[in-house]
């Protein structure tokens, strides 16, 4: 688990640089670049999205695959009306 950081009156904290690796988001010397363009939304109390950009678009959330796996689950706990299903 990381830490949140105090850094300039804003909070801050790393992103593991192995999981930059394995996007494609280090330069060729296993650097982290520091032009990277970042968008950070905040989704809700204590929950927040970190998107980093690429060619100056911003990923879609609704694409990922952890979005998609939510939607599925909320859609497989509602009936055909949209409400909750009840225990049989």
């Amino acid at each position: 688990m990381r830490k949140l950081q105090a850094n300039g009156g804003s909070g801050l904290v790393a992103l593991p640089k192995d999981g930059l690796g394995r996007d494609g988001i280090l330069a060729d010397d296993g650097s982290i670049p520091g032009d990277q363009p970042v968008v950070v939304d905040r989704l809700g109390e204590r929950v927040y999205l970190v998107r980093l950009v690429d060619d100056a678009q911003v990923p879609d959330a609704e694409e990922t695959e952890v979005v998609e796996r939510l939607a599925a689950q909320r859609i497989m706990q509602q009936d055909a009306f949209g409400q909750p299903r009840t225990a049989d």
